[in-house]
């Protein structure tokens, strides 16, 4: 129970440095790399919270069950994002930019994977 509170607490702490933090200050059109990290830690943080439940149940995940959790998350993101978007009018990135962003995040998920599956 411990490590699902973990992945939570991370994650919330996430989105409230991207939320708070990040977008109120333009930091992530100023640094444009920003969004790379932060997509490869949500990665982690989705990925370590479906691990977690799934550990805690006593059942066992493949990494393609992961990643369809991941993709989930990343969908419901990336609408996010995009409503974002047009709320503050602003011009959406485009499917290069949400590409990138799913790629960067699954890279996280599959390193949390890793990491996992070799403690």
């Amino acid at each position: 129970m411990k490590y699902i509170i973990g992945s939570i607490t991370y994650l919330i702490l996430l989105l409230c440095l991207s939320v708070f933090v990040f977008d109120p200050t333009h930091l992530y059109y100023e640094l444009e790399w920003l969004d790379i990290p932060m997509h490869v830690l949500g990665g982690v943080g989705v990925a370590s919270l479906v691990l977690s439940v799934v550990l805690y149940k006593h059942k066992k995940v493949s990494l393609l069950g992961v990643v369809v959790m991941y993709t989930v998350v990343a969908v419901m993101w990336e609408l996010y994002e995009y409503v974002k978007d047009l709320l503050d009018m602003r011009v959406w990135n485009g499917w290069v930019d949400t590409g990138a962003d799913y790629i960067n995040g699954a890279v996280g998920a599959i390193i949390a994977y890793i990491f996992a599956k070799k403690s």
